[in-house]
């Protein structure tokens, strides 16, 4: 079988993992690993901080803690996306509002928010699909008419840019993912990203639970959302080889475009003008009904492939947080019934791209 994705662990990462753990790094308050890898990645981003935690999924939860929003607010948010960028809304007491997608991009569609904006809307998480940047420039207007706070969901996107400048650096603040399956990895983990010194300081209180001066009073509740020094060794390893990892990522997505632009039931992504899309993993859509034929013929064959995320309109658990007033998301079930991602790991070979492009022409005659 031809996985979807699988980590690539190089010899310098478990060295360096090795180093952590002689070092005695296996928790988040010991050595300087994690200090380092903060630092390194901040100035990658171009951003002032970054601060460590222990899932993409944390650091949003402590990013939209940070913003210091009173209860009940509204954030708006993307609806085909994976169910951590609403469990950060929700875990923080707030009220996620899912705006449909572009049918173009597959990320948020810019058009529909303003008109889902109220006096309770106090956010927007912007999350780069796939790694394929949003359309800033319009959530930057919104952010300035209506005095809203802006989070990019950058899990998927590292080292993706917009005009030039970093997915990440674009926000108020930000956060990425470094899960099994992305850019880049540490096993779990996560980083928060901003240039707001308060931000900053309160998601490091929040994510080492609340420990202040004298140390054993808390005036916060806080959570224990590090990250340790073990996952933060691996972390910096793989971000010294990040600029040949988005080649090799870039390389694949060009093979299969190549191979499959001539097929008319085979769409992908559209790029905003001026971006770097990195392409973490290569999504198509499949039109005329035949994603589920297709997916069970690739998987007879020995090709894994993950489908869309469904809709957080219809995500029965989160039910009963959004109002009944937000409306239907119709092209982010489009996505979901036509959309899946295909084998993208890092060491994918050009013969198996060519194996299973093959295989979708086979099946498209």
């Amino acid at each position: 079988m031809i996985p979807v994705f699988k980590p690539l662990i190089s010899k310098k990462d478990k060295i360096s993992v090795l180093r952590a753990l002689n070092n005695g790094e296996i928790s988040g308050n010991f050595g300087k690993t994690i200090n380092i890898f903060e630092k390194k990645f901040a100035q990658y981003i171009g951003c002032k901080y970054a601060s460590t935690t222990s899932s993409g999924t944390t650091a949003l939860q402590v990013a939209v803690a940070a913003l210091n929003l009173n209860k009940g607010s509204e954030i708006i948010i993307s609806s085909c996306t994976n169910i951590a960028t609403a469990l950060a809304v929700v875990h923080n007491g707030h009220i996620p509002i899912p705006i449909d997608s572009d049918l173009d991009s597959w990320n948020i569609d810019v058009k529909k928010i303003e008109a889902q904006i109220n006096k309770k809307t106090k956010a927007i998480i912007v999350v780069h699909f796939l790694g394929n940047p949003v359309n800033m420039k319009k959530i930057t207007y919104l952010k300035k008419k209506y005095n809203l706070k802006i989070i990019e969901d950058a899990a998927e996107a590292h080292g993706a840019k917009l005009n030039n400048k970093m997915i990440g650096n674009l926000s108020d603040i930000s956060c990425f993912s470094f899960y099994a399956n992305k850019v880049l990895t540490s096993g779990e983990g996560g980083m928060v990203c901003t240039n707001n010194t308060s931000y900053f300081k309160k998601v490091n209180l929040l994510k080492n639970l609340g420990f202040e001066k004298p140390r054993f009073i808390h005036n916060v509740l806080g959570f224990n959302f590090r990250m340790s020094g073990m996952q933060a060794a691996l972390g910096l390893s793989q971000l010294k080889e990040v600029k040949k990892i988005l080649i090799k990522k870039i390389k694949i997505a060009k093979l299969y475009k190549s191979e499959l632009k001539n097929l008319k039931n085979i769409i992908f992504a559209k790029e905003e003008k001026n971006s770097k899309n990195i392409y973490w993993q290569v999504g198509i859509r499949i039109k005329g009904n035949l994603k589920n034929k297709l997916t069970k013929y690739l998987k007879k064959n020995g090709v894994d492939i993950r489908d869309f995320f469904y809709s957080m309109r219809n995500q029965p658990c989160l039910k009963k947080f959004i109002p009944k007033k937000v409306p239907e998301t119709y092209n982010s079930n489009i996505l979901w019934e036509e959309g899946i991602y295909l084998p993208s790991s890092h060491d994918i070979k050009d013969k198996e791209i060519l194996y299973i492009c093959n295989l979708i022409k086979k099946f498209m005659k």
